[in-house]
């Protein structure tokens, strides 16, 4: 949720469209500022919250 990309308006579009395959996401930053690990979770936490909205 941090980022450029409208992650709400994507999954939307993917749901509307019954796409039902895999979502692969990447992200860059300094581990020193962003402990992989735990931006990894938060990451999932917010995406699985849209993917929850819209089920």
């Amino acid at each position: 949720g941090d980022g450029a990309i409208d992650f709400r308006a994507l999954l939307k579009l993917l749901h509307d469209n019954a796409y039902c395959g895999w979502l692969v996401v990447e992200a860059e930053q300094d581990p020193v500022v962003a402990p992989s690990y735990e931006y990894a979770g938060k990451g999932y936490r917010y995406l699985r919250g849209l993917v929850e909205e819209l089920a």
